[in-house]
Order: structure tokens, then sequence, then C-alpha cells
């Protein structure tokens, strides 16, 4: 097996990347749009992106994808890890003027096609986090509640469980991994070489708010590490957050069960929350 190329190094303006992995993918393109990070990934006839941003990121997407001289049209397939808005909010305009198919969880076709972020109970990882102002963070990057709904239908791929076939059918050499934890429909893409794109699984920004790569914000911690667990089982040496820069997997091992569901704080009122200042 060839060794993973991804930079480990991040930049405002992120560097092609050069995938070595099973099936000659050739070059791949990563960049960051704000908050999230997106990677474009060689496929039968084109690519397939990984996160669809925020909506408001939309044209500068469209821009990177120029410099690039990438048409949106080629573009095939749009792997959403969870239905969040920072992932899913420019997914109805890039179908729109490129007709790709859309790769989501069972559990985000609900809220995909009303175009509302649902938040499903847990609670935020730590009382920094309350009072370090990383909610107003994130509202001055542009994520809110609510997005334009994205209507699925039967050209899409809607996972149920872990699948080793479908991204190879699309040219992918890969796997998709159920890796639930920051929410329920948390869906994860696995390359033959290690490199891991998992959403928000992983978190590594902002170390000092003390969590331990976890995400600020989870639904339920146990299940959050037996997604780290499942991942380093299924081979990867290298997450690839949406949020932050690349992690080695050992840095995953090492933070293994820190946190208890217990351990997290506001979870009673969390979702009112979320509806009076993301809305």
């Amino acid at each position: 097996m060839a060794e993973k190329s991804y930079a480990h190094k991040r930049s405002e303006k992120q560097p092609d990347i050069c995938l070595q992995g099973k099936g000659n993918m050739g070059t791949g393109i990563s960049f960051n749009l704000g908050l999230t990070n997106q990677h474009l990934l060689p496929c039968a006839g084109g690519y397939l992106l990984v996160e669809g941003g925020s909506k408001k990121k939309f044209p500068q997407f469209l821009r990177e994808l120029e410099s690039k001289g990438i048409d949106p049209g080629e573009i095939r397939y749009l792997f959403i890890t969870h239905h969040h808005e920072d992932h899913a909010g420019f997914a109805a305009l890039l179908r729109e003027i490129s007709g790709c198919r859309i790769i989501v969880h069972k559990e985000a076709v609900k809220p995909l096609e009303e175009g509302k972020c649902a938040v499903t109970g847990g609670g935020i990882i730590n009382w920094r986090v309350v009072f370090s102002g990383f909610g107003f963070y994130v509202l001055s990057k542009g994520v809110r509640m609510f997005f334009s709904p994205v209507k699925l239908g039967d050209a899409d791929f809607i996972i149920e469980k872990d699948d080793n076939e479908l991204l190879r059918s699309l040219g992918v050499p890969g796997k998709i991994l159920c890796t639930p934890g920051h929410s329920p429909d948390s869906i994860s893409l696995l390359l033959d070489e290690g490199s891991c794109f998992c959403g928000d699984a992983a978190f590594n920004l902002m170390h000092w708010l003390g969590h331990r790569y976890c995400m600020p914000l989870v639904s339920d911690m146990e299940s959050s590490y037996r997604s780290w667990r499942k991942m380093i089982r299924e081979g990867a040496s290298t997450i690839y957050p949406s949020h932050g820069n690349p992690i080695p997997r050992e840095k995953l091992e090492q933070n293994m069960d820190y946190f208890k569901q217990e351990d997290l704080v506001l979870t009673k009122v969390l979702p009112r929350l979320v509806d009076i200042f993301f809305s």
C-alpha cells in the first residue's frame, strides 16, 4: 500500500494533494471555506466533493473551482458527512448547477428535506466552551439553523450501514463508515490508503477549550468514542476533520474515553439555546 501524501500543514489556500492509494486516484484538491474543510476526490467521470459548506460560502466555493480550472459540472457526487448547515448549506445550490448525486445517511434525509438542523439531545463538552464565546465564533462564520432544503430522490445514495462497495463503484477506492456521536447521521469516508474524512466525528481547532479532539457539541459521548475505534480498526491512519488540521490516529488513541456522557453540560436546555441563537 502506498504511503499517504496529504500535506499536514494547513494554510489559507489549501494545496493540491496527490492521492497515492489503490486505484491510482491522481490529484485531488483540498481547501478551506472559512470554517469548513472541503475535499475534491477524483472519481469516475469527474470529482466527488466531501462536504457542501455554508450557503454564504457558495460564491467563494465557485471561485475556488474556477481558480483550479474545474467546472461545477465535473462534480458528480456530493458526500455530506452530516446534515448541519456548515456541511450541507449549499448542497441545493450545487445540485442545481451540477446535477450531482448526493450521498448521506438515512437519518439526514428528513432534516435535509426540511432545511433545518436537528439538535438531537446531548450537550456541550465542558463549561470552558460555554464561557469562551465559541458559539458566537461559529455564528460569525455564518453558520445557521436553516438552509435551502435538499430534496433527495432515487438517484441519490442513502446510507443505512457501513458500506464497502458504493464508493468503489463510483471510482473511489474506499469505504463509508457510520460514525455517530456528534450527530446520529454522521458518516465518514475512509480511503484504502488510510485517509479518513470524518466530518465532525473529530475536531482540531482551539485546543485551549480542552475538547481533546472531540467536537464541542456532542449528541452521544459513548457513540463518539465507538466511532473513533471503528475508524482506527478499519485502517484510518490520518483523520481529516471538517474543522482544523489533519489528526494522526495516535492522538485519538491517546484521548480515547476521556469524557463521559454525564460530563456534558447544558443538556436540558441546549435545543432551546440553539434555536434562539442560530435561527
